[in-house]
């Protein structure tokens, strides 16, 4: 029955791709040759405050697709998408290969991470994640009496599976694992992960947060979202912030089992907007963003690696959209002597107090951070 299901989803979502693909040169011209060339130059032009390469965004911005879509919206802004989101989640999961059922929409796919977070930790039982890892879900449970249990990364910076099955106890109500990792951006054995997974599930869920996931070599080979449409106890979580660069627009959603998903949503603390969901349904039908923006993602993140190798810089092997490496010195010192040279990068990532996460960022934006670099770090 769920193979037979994944299959017609896969048939739908094919031919809705193709609908927006032939619906997508149209769409394109409500963003004029002039317009998008007076875009370019106002993003190009030399900035008076500092490059901001510190949050993981995508400086790519939407695809003229999701641009577009906004464009024809703005007439409805007024009304609520209650329509347009069961659209966007009908598409989501024939994409997905699932229900619409598992479908859960967020602000961003961190609210996916809270309303789980509070689910689980409203149980007051444990939640085994990584250190150093994305703290959300774990801040959400222990707001609500959960306990998070870390567990150090291995020599490669990359998630320590057995160590995590090490921890796991009759206490444990979750497991965390962020693929790729923020903030090393290391990616876990694809076969190692689903084994992992598909035996910890049996015992509790396993939540696996694929956010950085489409910046990755090996997305297809990657993913975990096949799991939950195989009926294990697994919950996906997905954004359109990164690789749609849709961040301002917080859009995200989670792939989970059905009767999970009925009991988070009504922990939801905000609501989808308009502008948000026209844009990520027109971003999951543009055929051709995905691809491109990967390879310019991948692009600055080869040369970033090739700056740091020069220094003889330690660093994480990355996937994601950002390089983590050793700066050999505090990393508020680090930040200052960045900042004179007007380039803001991430915040700490204890216990790792002398390694630095540095965002892709445009070209030009990485020039300055390339130069800056090699005068910090001389």
């Amino acid at each position: 029955m769920v193979s037979q299901l994944s299959s017609l989803n896969r048939r739908q979502w094919l031919k809705s791709t193709v609908a927006g693909v032939a619906g997508l040169a149209v769409a394109r011209q409500l963003l004029t040759t002039p317009a998008r060339a007076q875009h370019e130059v106002d993003r190009s032009a030399k900035r008076s405050e500092p490059v901001r390469i510190s949050g993981n965004e995508n400086p790519f911005g939407p695809s003229q697709a999701a641009q577009a879509a906004m464009l024809q919206a703005m007439e409805k802004s007024c009304r609520y998408p209650f329509k347009e989101s069961q659209e966007l989640i009908a598409l989501i999961a024939a994409k997905e290969g699932c229900s619409k059922d598992n479908v859960v929409l967020g602000v961003g796919s961190g609210e996916i991470l809270d309303i789980v977070g509070f689910h689980f930790g409203l149980q007051k039982g444990e939640i085994v994640a990584a250190e150093p890892g994305y703290t959300q879900l774990m801040r959400a449970a222990e707001a609500q009496g959960g306990k998070s249990v870390w567990v150090p990364l291995n020599k490669k910076l990359e998630h320590d599976l057995p160590a995590m099955a090490a921890k796991m106890t009759d206490k444990t109500s979750m497991v965390y694992v962020c693929n790729p990792n923020n903030p090393t951006g290391t990616v876990v054995n694809a076969a190692e992960l689903k084994a992992f997974a598909i035996e910890a599930s049996k015992k509790m869920p396993v939540f696996i947060d694929e956010a950085y996931l489409d910046c990755a070599d090996d997305y297809e080979a990657q993913t975990a979202v096949k799991l939950v449409a195989e009926g294990h106890n697994v919950v996906v979580a997905r954004t359109f912030s990164k690789i749609y660069g849709m961040a301002g627009l917080r859009m995200g959603y989670g792939i989970m089992p059905a009767k999970l998903a009925k009991e988070v949503k009504p922990l939801s603390t905000g609501s989808v907007n308009m502008m948000g969901v026209v844009a990520a349904t027109a971003s999951l039908q543009d055929a051709t963003y995905v691809a491109e923006t990967r390879a310019k993602i991948k692009a600055g993140r080869d040369a970033l690696i090739a700056v740091i190798k020069g220094l003889g810089k330690e660093y994480a092997e990355p996937q994601g959209n950002f390089v983590f490496f050793k700066t050999g010195m505090p990393i508020k010192t680090f930040q200052e002597k960045m900042l004179a040279e007007m380039v803001q990068v991430a915040r700490p990532f204890p216990p790792m107090l002398e390694w630095a996460r540095i965002s892709i960022g445009l070209p030009e934006e990485m020039a300055v951070c390339h130069a800056a670099l090699k005068k910090a770090l001389a």
